[in-house]
């Protein structure tokens, strides 16, 4: 009888304690998640490609994987996936998408079931340059982009768009204005850095132009140290932001009305993006080609610091992205590494070959590792580079989700479908406070 008490008492605890765990959840109760930290190695699992809409766990970090598109939505050339790493592909309350396809068409996607509501046909009429699209700061259905000379806004209820401004009238021999599509504007998306081309794309001038005032503060026509790659702002709106080719080896940071200017360290010429640390100062994080650190500089002083060894002796065939744009957690930005399926010869996969990883912005940082790509730039029968597999991930403004492209090993000319990863609930705060090491 005893014997039968104590079964009774034990199951009716595990009841109760499971009845309390399904309320917890229904509540949006936060579960325990484990936090993978630091620079251990661990082999690319062989995953199969999933299925659009079936979420997984990644086996080694334990996130969950979200397949986001497939060829079956009805997208227009080999592939699809975010623009690129610095820009945000969600709206201000992550309803909506803006993909890219790898023919260079642009589509909006339903964040919530990922589905394919229609292709971008605004942008049909804009000849020069690539459209850009970024989402307005408060306005959920509301998107700029660039069209040759003009600064448009477009209304995706609607489908209607408007130009904001034309800069031809500015600048009478010109054909277009662009970012190189690695600029953004500030966050409130009152500031924007444009180059202004002519028709031959021949540089015009750079300029800073206020939304609000709608007029330019601050131009620069000449005398940079090599052709500009790029350009774009802070996202405090105070600096535009100046990338060189291959001359210029490091970055420039300008005041608004071009003034003053900032040369961030030799070496930064790297790919990088702008960011803000835990304090809200802009900073700027980037691959240091000089010393093989990814590492940031203050954009006021240029100071830099030192965050995290690339590890080229390891294997010299590692690329990498960042994507500073989780303003919504400050301090700390995500970046996502890529190269060939094959290492060089005599050499080997190193702890952070084709990941996405969250890196702290401060010295001794914290590494936490977010998921296996699963995505190479080579390493099919054609020995062909695909640009698209380079990942370059992309965190959401708020830091709550993560999107890139991945071929997941199927090497198809330019393939790659879209691919997400959702965050835990308050990561900032419950991530292990040790450092990497």
């Amino acid at each position: 009888m005893r014997t039968i008490f104590r079964v009774s008492i034990a199951l009716l605890v595990t009841l109760l304690l499971l009845s309390a765990l399904s309320c917890q959840q229904k509540a949006g109760v936060k579960s325990p998640f484990h936090y993978i930290m630091g620079k251990g190695d661990f082999k690319a699992p062989g995953t199969p490609m999933p299925e659009k809409r079936k979420p997984f766990q990644d086996p080694d970090f334990l996130t969950t994987i979200d397949r986001v598109t497939d060829k079956k939505d009805g997208y227009i050339g080999p592939g699809i996936q975010n623009e690129y790493s610095k820009m945000d592909p969600e709206n201000c309350d992550g309803t909506l998408l803006i993909l890219r396809g790898n023919s260079a068409a642009y589509y909006l996607y339903r964040r919530s079931t990922s589905r394919l509501m229609r292709q971008i046909t605004a942008f049909d009429d804009c000849d020069f340059a690539e459209p850009e699209p970024r989402w307005d700061a408060s306005n959920p259905g509301l998107f700029y982009y660039v069209c040759n000379t003009q600064l448009r806004s477009y209304d995706v209820n609607t489908g209607r768009s408007n130009t904001i401004h034309d800069f031809k009238q500015d600048f009478p021999g010109s054909a277009l204005i662009t970012t190189k599509m690695e600029g953004d504007a500030s966050l409130d998306r009152r500031y924007w850095c444009f180059m202004v081309q002519d028709s031959d794309y021949n540089l015009m001038s750079v300029v800073c132009y206020d939304r609000d005032l709608d007029s330019i503060v601050g131009k620069k026509a000449g005398g940079f140290p090599d052709d500009l790659n790029w350009v774009g702002m802070s996202m405090s709106g105070r600096y535009c932001i100046v990338g060189y080719e291959d001359v210029a080896m490091y970055t420039d940071v300008f005041s608004r009305d071009f003034k003053d200017t900032v040369r961030l360290p030799e070496g930064s010429a790297g790919h990088g993006d702008a960011a803000l640390n835990k304090e809200g100062r802009d900073v700027y994080v980037y691959q240091n080609v000089r010393n093989d650190y990814i590492s940031l500089a203050d954009m006021s002083t240029g100071a830099e610091t030192r965050l995290l060894h690339v590890p080229y002796e390891v294997n010299p065939d590692i690329g990498l992205h960042i994507s500073g744009n989780c303003a919504g957690t400050p301090g700390w930005a995500l970046v996502s590494t890529y190269g060939s399926e094959k290492p060089p010869q005599g050499k080997r996969h190193s702890w952070m070959d084709e990941q996405l990883l969250m890196l702290e912005l401060e010295a001794d940082p914290r590494i936490w590792r977010i998921a296996h790509t699963q995505s190479y730039s080579s390493g099919g029968h054609s020995g062909e580079k695909n640009y698209f597999a380079e990942a370059f991930a992309a965190v959401n403004t708020k830091g709550t989700r993560l999107y890139w492209g991945s071929n997941w090993r199927d090497y198809s000319p330019d393939y790659t479908d879209t691919y997400r990863v959702v965050l835990p609930v308050d990561w900032v705060r419950e991530m292990p406070r040790e450092p990497s090491g």
